[in-house]
């Protein structure tokens, strides 16, 4: 069996590393990429993963098409023009999204997304606290596997036998999204904290008081208490905001002290910083129902609306005093 992986970049080139047992084929729209894939056995874009025989790459979608199993792990914007290609009506395959976000022109998270695209035999989410660089190093991890098929999950598992990588099954498809795709929000909120020297204080209180937002987000939603409180919620949102390896937290710093307001121009080219434009998917749907987020509107107003950033502070400092809860 050859495992298909849609994305040539630094998550999509370590989950090929992951599963180099199999046979795996990456699809990437880079021909450098490509060819240093498979003429070299690595892809330049992430350290440490040199890769065995059983990896090569291509720019020929027709080609993952054909394989049963596939992993998404494209950025969260560019999903819809793949695989609305013609090559994926008849897919029958089992697709595994593993990347993070929700389609700002939709409000859609990436399931919902791929099921009115594709119509795929499974569809299961992958999400956690997973540095890209630590699993192509094969470091211990651990993320949840959302699926309601568990015998892809078994299958999954299988794989991993003897590898630093361990997965945890639920069922709830839609909480297991909304962790990693809002963590990456809060992620730039404390990386602005860092880059004012505020402290740990306020780094700690920030964090709590976002993971008290994804709760809301998520109980709207229905998602189960589990699912949050888990790997791909509070434990991806732990290890996002507390590392400098976050492109989120290090944009989130980038931007603390510079004067001009256009900060689309400080976005790393070559990595995508994905809360940026989560921020402006997850901002439409809170508003339209209701959904209390105050640090969530406050990202927005820094990064969309040109608001002070200290202004924004002062305003979630000076907000009525109430009784600390998650409703």
């Amino acid at each position: 069996m050859t495992i298909g992986i849609i994305g040539g970049g630094v998550w999509g080139s370590a989950l090929a590393k992951l599963f180099s047992d199999q046979k795996v084929l990456i699809y990437t729209r880079d021909k450098n990429v490509m060819n240093s894939i498979n003429e070299h056995h690595f892809n330049p874009k992430l350290k440490y993963a040199v890769f065995n025989d059983n990896v090569q790459a291509t720019d020929n979608l027709e080609k993952i098409v054909k394989n049963n199993l596939i992993f998404v792990a494209l950025p969260s914007q560019n999903i819809r023009e793949v695989l609305e290609k013609s090559c994926f009506n008849n897919l029958k395959a089992d697709i595994i999204i593993a990347s993070k976000g929700i389609e700002i022109s939709s409000s859609l998270f990436l399931s919902e997304l791929v099921e009115s695209l594709v119509k795929p035999k499974s569809l299961s989410i992958l999400s956690g606290p997973c540095f890209s660089d630590e699993v192509a190093k094969d470091l211990p991890t651990a993320a949840t596997f959302a699926s309601s098929n568990p015998q892809i999950f078994k299958k999954i598992s299988m794989m991993l036998t003897g590898k630093k990588f361990r997965i945890y099954y639920s069922e709830d498809v839609i909480g297991c999204q909304i962790g990693g795709a809002l963590k990456n929000i809060y992620a730039i909120a404390a990386g602005i904290s860092d880059g004012l020297n505020l402290g740990e204080n306020a780094r700690s209180a920030l964090i709590t008081r976002s993971f008290v937002e994804i709760s809301r987000f998520a109980m709207f939603f229905k998602s189960k208490k589990e699912t949050i409180f888990g790997l791909s919620g509070l434990g991806d949102l732990m290890l996002t905001c507390n590392s400098l390896k976050s492109r989120n937290t290090n944009f989130g710093i980038k931007i603390a002290n510079i004067k001009h307001k256009n900060f689309e121009k400080e976005l790393d080219k070559n990595a995508i910083t994905e809360g940026y434009y989560t921020t402006k998917a997850a901002i439409k749907i809170a508003s339209e129902n209701d959904i209390e987020m105050p640090i969530l509107e406050s990202v927005f107003n820094i990064l969309y609306n040109g608001f002070d950033i200290e202004d924004e502070i002062n305003k979630l400092m000076s907000r009525p005093l109430t009784i600390e809860n998650i409703n």
